[in-house]
C-alpha cells in the first residue's frame, strides 16, 4: 500500500510542478547557436595588409574539440599551403584557435578554410574566408587561377550546412532519429509502469492479469531489442560526424576516440551509452529470470525510472542547449530536459499503448477489453496532458533560441522541418482530443447500457447478483447469448436491443482502438522532424555581413556584373540572377522569380548555395530577402576566383524546391 501511496504522490508532482517550472523557466531569456560558428578573426575577412602577418587567430561561439578543429591557410595565386600546420587551440582559450605562417608571405591573395567540432553539441562545421598583403605601391597581384590542390581538412559540402541530405547528414539524420525513438519508446514505458497505477478494486483480477502481460510482453518482446538499437545508433551518431569528417574517406579509431574522449559531448555520449548498457543488462536480467519478488520488481522499476531520467539528463547535455553561455547554461538545459520528458510521457505513452497495451487485449472478449479501456486509459490521461502542456510551452521556447527571425521558418531547413514538426504536432493534439473528448466518452455511454442490460439479464438468471456498476469500474458479467436473450425477455429488455447495444459497443471499442494504434504514426513523424532539426541546424547561420570591397585602384582589370535568365528544371520558374560586383569577396546576390506569365512572384523563399569547383572549399548558404522591388538579394562572399556553381533553390507556397544551376568564373 505503501507503494501506490507513492506512486500517487508522484503523480500529482509530476503533474503539477513540471507545468509550473516550466512556465517559470520561459520567463528567462536564453541565447545559443546551432555550432562553433566563426565570430572574428585576425586577420579579420577581406582584409588587405600592408605587411605579412605572422599568425591566424580566429575566435568561434562554443568550445572545441581541440583534436578534430583544425585550419589551413592557402596562397590563392598558387593555391600551395602557407602555414606551418600547427593548427591548435590554445589551453587558456577552448573557443579560439591559431595557426602560424611562413615567414615574409609574398604579396597577395590569401585564403583561411577552418573546419570546427563543437565540444559541446558535436556538431561539424566548416568555412573560409579570406585576407590580402599588399604590394609596397599598395596593389594586391591579381591571382592567377592556377590548378587547385586537394583540400586536406575534409571540409566538402556536407548536406547539414545547405539544407541537403547527402550521403553523410543522411546517415547522420538516420542515426539521430533512431537514437529519439528508442529513448522515447523506451522511456515512455518505464513512465507507464510506474505512474500509470493498477486497478486497486478488481475482484475477477482480469484486469491485473492484463497488467501483468502487458508487462511480460514488453519484457520479453520489446525491452532489449529497442536498447540494443538505442546503443548501436548511439554509436552512430559518432560515426555519422567521422563521416561528415572524413569528407568520402575511411574513418579511423584515432578519429572516433578523438570525437568521444575530448569536451562536453564527447563525455556525454559516452555517459548515453553506459546508460542505455546498463538499462541492458537490467532487460537481460529481467528476461531471464521470469520468477522475482515483489520487492525486487519495484526496485527495478525504480533503477529503470532513474536511469531514464538520467538518459534524458545526458541527452540534454550532450545537444544544442549544452551551447548557450554559462550563466544561463542551466536554464536552457533543464527547458531542452523537460520537452525530451514530455516527449517520453505523450509520444512514449502512446508507442507503449500500440505496442504492447492494445496486443495484449487483441484476444480478449468484447466486455474485457471495454472495461480495460475505460479503465487504463483515464490513468494514463493525466501523463498525457502534462506531456502536451510542456510540450506546447517548450517546444516554442526551444525554437527562439536557435531562430533570430520569422523568415527563417522559410528560408531554412530547419524552419521548414519545425513548420511540420508543428503541423504533426497540432495533428497529434486534434487526434488526441478526437478519442479523449469523442471516442471514449461514447464508448462509456454506449457500455454503461449494455453493462446494464447483461447486469438485469444476470439479476433474473442469477437473483441476488449485484447492482450495476459504472462502466469504468463494470466487471465482465459471466452471460452466454441465449441467457442473455431469455433474461433479457424476462426483464423486459427484447434480445435485439441487448445485439443492438453489443454491436454499437463493439464498433466504438474498434473505432477506439484503431486509433490509438495509429496515433504513435503521428509521433513517429515529430520525431523525424526533430532528427532533421539537428542535422540541418546549419542552415540557421547567419547571413554574411557586407565588407567594404578593397579601393578601386587596387582593382586590375574593369569588373562586370554576371547576370543570367535561366528556367529552372521543372519549367515552373523563370530565374533572373544577378552577382555583382562579380568578384572574390563580398558579393550581393539579387534574384527576381518569374511566374508561367512573366510576372515576378514574391510568394516563395528563395536561396542560394555556393560551391568553388576548382577546390573542395565546402557549399556555403546565402538565405535571400524581400527587397520591396518584387525581387529577392542578400549579402554573401565569393572567398576565391576562379569556377563557381550556383544552385538558386525556390521554395513555394505548398514546399515543394524547384532548383537551378549556374555556373560562373569569378575573375579577381
Amino acid at each position: 500500500m505503501k507503494y501506490v501511496f507513492t506512486n500517487k504522490v508522484w503523480r500529482r508532482l509530476l503533474t503539477l510542478a513540471l507545468p509550473l517550472a516550466c512556465c517559470l523557466w520561459l520567463l528567462l531569456p536564453a541565447t545559443s547557436e546551432a555550432h562553433a560558428i566563426l565570430l572574428q578573426s585576425d586577420p579579420a575577412n577581406s582584409a588587405i595588409l600592408k605587411s605579412p602577418p605572422s599568425q591566424v587567430r580566429m575566435w568561434f561561439s562554443e568550445d572545441l574539440n581541440p583534436t578534430i578543429s583544425t585550419a589551413q591557410v592557402i596562397n590563392g595565386t598558387n593555391r600551395q599551403r602557407v602555414d606551418t600546420q600547427d593548427a591548435h587551440v590554445p589551453s587558456n582559450n577552448s573557443r579560439e584557435m591559431d595557426l602560424s605562417l611562413s615567414a615574409n608571405l609574398a604579396p597577395g591573395v590569401y585564403i583561411v578554410i577552418w573546419r570546427t567540432q563543437s565540444a559541446d553539441d558535436g556538431h561539424v562545421l566548416s568555412g573560409s574566408f579570406l585576407f590580402s598583403v599588399a604590394a609596397a605601391d599598395g596593389t594586391v597581384p591579381q591571382s592567377s587561377g592556377a590548378t587547385s590542390i586537394p583540400n586536406t581538412l575534409g571540409t566538402g559540402a556536407t548536406g547539414g550546412a545547405n539544407g541537403q541530405l547527402d550521403g553523410p547528414t543522411f546517415f547522420s539524420f538516420l542515426m539521430v532519429t533512431l537514437v529519439e525513438l528508442g529513448t522515447i519508446f523506451w522511456i515512455g514505458a518505464q513512465l507507464w509502469r510506474m505512474f500509470v497505477p493498477p486497478i486497486e478494486q478488481d475482484e475477477s483480477g482480469i484486469l491485473q492479469e492484463l497488467r501483468q502481460q502487458e508487462e511480460h510482453r514488453f519484457e520479453r518482446v520489446f525491452a532489449i531489442p529497442v536498447l540494443i538499437l538505442t546503443f548501436l545508433a548511439n554509436l552512430g551518431v559518432l560515426i555519422g560526424q567521422g563521416l561528415v569528417i572524413a569528407n568520402g574517406k575511411a574513418l579511423s579509431l584515432s578519429m572516433l576516440l578523438g570525437l568521444s574522449n575530448n569536451g562536453r559531448f564527447g563525455t556525454y555520449w559516452t555517459v548515453r551509452e553506459i546508460i542505455v548498457a546498463l538499462a541492458l543488462l537490467i532487460a537481460i536480467y529481467t528476461f531471464m529470470i521470469k520468477k522475482r519478488s515483489e520487492i525486487i520488481d519495484a526496485a527495478l522499476s525504480w533503477i529503470n525510472l532513474i536511469l531514464a531520467l538520467g538518459l534524458l539528463i545526458a541527452m540534454t547535455l550532450s545537444g544544442h542547449a549544452a551551447a548557450t553561455s554559462n550563466n544561463i547554461l542551466l536554464f536552457a538545459v533543464l527547458i531542452d530536459w523537460l520537452h525530451l520528458l514530455a516527449a517520453a510521457l505523450w509520444v512514449g505513452g502512446m508507442f507503449y499503448i500500440a505496442t504492447t497495451y492494445l496486443p495484449v487485449l487483441h484476444d480478449r472478449s468484447l466486455q474485457e477489453r471495454t472495461v480495460s479501456l475505460l479503465s487504463v486509459l483515464p490513468r494514463y490521461t493525466p501523463l498525457a496532458i502534462t506531456g502536451v502542456i510542456i510540450m506546447a510551452v517548450s517546444g516554442p521556447f526551444n525554437a527562439t533560441i536557435h531562430m533570430s527571425s520569422w523568415g527563417q521558418l522559410f528560408s531554412t531547413a530547419y524552419g521548414r522541418a519545425l513548420v511540420v514538426k508543428v503541423l504533426l504536432v497540432a495533428a497529434l493534439l486534434v487526434t488526441s482530443a478526437i478519442h479523449f473528448r469523442i471516442f471514449r466518452p461514447r464508448l462509456a455511454k454506449d457500455y454503461a447500457k449494455y453493462a446494464a442490460s447483461l447486469v438485469a439479464t444476470a439479476e433474473v438468471t442469477s437473483p441476488g447478483d449485484a447492482t450495476p456498476e459504472t462502466a469504468e469500474d463494470a466487471e465482465p458479467a459471466e452471460v452466454t447469448d441465449e441467457a442473455a436473450t431469455e433474461g433479457g425477455e424476462k426483464a423486459g429488455v427484447p434480445p435485439e436491443q441487448v445485439e443492438q447495444l453489443e454491436r454499437e459497443v463493439g464498433r466504438q471499442e474498434a473505432r477506439l482502438t484503431k486509433t490509438l494504434r495509429w496515433e504513435p504514426v503521428l509521433g513517429i513523424g515529430v520525431l523525424i522532424c526533430t532528427g532533421l532539426m539537428n542535422v540541418f541546424a546549419g542552415t540557421l547561420l547567419p547571413a554574411a555581413v557586407p565588407v567594404q570591397s578593397p579601393p578601386a585602384q587596387q582593382q586590375t582589370q574593369a569588373i562586370k556584373p554576371f547576370t543570367t535568365t535561366v528556367k529552372t528544371t521543372d519549367n515552373q520558374y523563370t530565374i533572373q540572377l544577378k552577382i555583382s560586383p562579380n568578384r572574390f569577396g563580398p558579393n550581393t546576390f539579387t534574384v527576381k522569380v518569374l511566374d508561367k506569365n512573366g510576372k515576378p512572384d514574391t510568394n516563395v523563399g528563395v536561396s542560394l548555395y555556393t560551391t568553388m569547383l576548382d577546390m573542395d572549399m565546402g557549399t556555403q548558404t546565402v538565405n535571400l530577402q524581400p527587397d520591396n522591388q518584387g525581387g529577392f538579394n542578400a549579402n554573401g562572399f565569393l572567398d576565391m576566383n576562379g569556377d563557381w556553381e550556383i544552385r538558386v533553390q525556390v521554395r513555394s507556397p505548398d514546399f515543394k524546391l524547384h532548383e537551378v544551376k549556374v555556373k560562373l568564373v569569378t575573375p579577381y
